[in-house]
């Protein structure tokens, strides 16, 4: 445990070494944020490159061509299986007839298995709990869960059948 130092014994006052304190939690402090916001950045830089030509600036989805990530229906009932349903999306790819937002959707989003499983992790998390609402619950998804679901091949026609019973 740390001694309490008097004030004279290093010619400050007991103010200032208040003060500096104080100065040093709030850098700290703004630290931390700093490195959360920089993260959040990363992650929609992220999401961005990777999914935003077709999914719009932040996932707001481009008529005709993919849906909106942002909001999804799929999304609304905090679902447990929409936790898993995203990634394998993202691993897997999709393709086929879907509605999204009132609009029908026939277009194919492809696979992304070359992407580093700490990366789809990122991507997952980023469009479950930054685009959408995130349930009370939500555990963030991690690399080594990304490894497991990726062992899992799974076809596009079972992918529509999780989401449709996502929306429902």
């Amino acid at each position: 445990m740390a001694e309490a130092i008097p004030a004279k014994a290093h010619g400050g006052s007991a103010s200032g070494i208040a003060l500096r304190q104080g100065a040093a939690t709030g850098f700290a402090l703004a630290l931390a944020m700093l490195v959360t916001g920089s993260a959040l950045a990363d992650d929609a830089a992220l999401f961005t490159q990777t999914c935003g030509a077709c999914h719009g600036k932040g996932g707001v989805g481009i008529p005709g061509m993919a849906p909106p990530l942002a909001g999804a229906d799929w999304a609304k009932g905090g679902k447990p299986d929409s936790r898993t349903y995203v990634p394998t999306v993202i691993l897997n790819g999709l393709s086929g007839k879907l509605t999204a937002a009132g609009r029908t959707y026939q277009s194919v989003m492809p696979a992304q298995k070359q992407r580093k499983d700490d990366e789809i992790a990122t991507l997952a998390n980023y469009v479950l709990a930054t685009l959408n609402t995130a349930p009370a619950d939500f555990k963030p998804l991690t690399a080594a869960d990304v490894t497991a679901l990726r062992a899992n091949k799974v076809d596009h026609k079972a992918l529509l059948g999780t989401r449709s019973q996502l929306v429902q």
